[in-house]
């Protein structure tokens, strides 16, 4: 799948289209949390359809689009230190800067992605998906994402129709059924080696965390979410 080209959206000050969890390692001690209205009658009913629609769908053909914030007091959550010491480090806590990532998975990688310091509103959202995801879609392509009010706005259903995609929301409170979940972990752990301090570093970081994401990570985290590759 193409990659938006770096330079090609601007939107306000700044914005940067960037190209392309890691080592998900789970513990036997630690639970997994989900929210208690995706147990309700009607949710289960909509989780269920989802599961039957998808399922119909080649899974090369299936993008996933979701959004995700970091900022520039990220930094490493483990650290090394001699037994009994702590690990010691330092962020900014008065001021730091926040940047909105906006990506688009398929099974062979990350499609397209940008950044912007913006909250994701209805323009930010609009103009993503004319100037950086419509073009990087292929006919029959069908797009995935959730029930974000920017989302639901009535112009973006038919700038995917421009390039002969269609539209699958996922059900209400199912972030398990979206393989861009865990692409935002490896992107953040990226991040958070790095640790940028600057708006210009953390718009580098976010490019070379997209940039590291390969076909592997991408077909193994749509079999995690429940899409069969095979």
């Amino acid at each position: 799948m193409p990659v938006a080209a770096g330079g090609g959206w601007r939107l306000g000050e700044r914005a940067d289209d960037v190209p392309g969890a890691g080592d998900a390692t789970s513990a036997a001690e630690k639970g997994t949390l989900h929210a208690g209205e995706r147990d309700t009658p009607r949710v289960r009913a909509l989780r269920g359809q989802f599961r039957w629609q998808i399922a119909a769908v080649n899974p090369k053909k299936l993008v996933f689009v979701d959004e995700s914030g970091v900022n520039t007091s990220m930094t490493r959550t483990r650290g090394r230190a001699a037994p009994g010491e702590r690990v010691a480090g330092a962020v900014p806590q008065a001021h730091w800067t926040t940047l909105m990532m906006l990506g688009a998975l398929g099974l062979d990688g990350v499609a397209a992605a940008a950044t912007v310091d913006a909250a994701t509103d209805t323009d930010v959202f609009d103009t993503f998906v004319r100037q950086v995801l419509v073009p990087a879609l292929r006919a029959g392509d069908v797009v995935v994402w959730d029930n974000l009010s920017p989302h639901k706005a009535a112009q973006v259903e038919p700038e995917l129709a421009r390039a002969r995609a269609t539209l699958m929301c996922l059900p209400p409170y199912s972030p398990d059924f979206s393989p861009i979940k865990p692409c935002w972990s490896k992107v953040k752990r990226h991040m958070r080696d790095v640790e940028p301090r600057t708006p210009e570093a953390l718009g580098r970081a976010a490019a070379e965390g997209f940039s590291s994401v390969t076909d592997d990570d991408a077909r193994g985290w749509f079999e995690h979410c429940g899409c069969c590759v095979h």
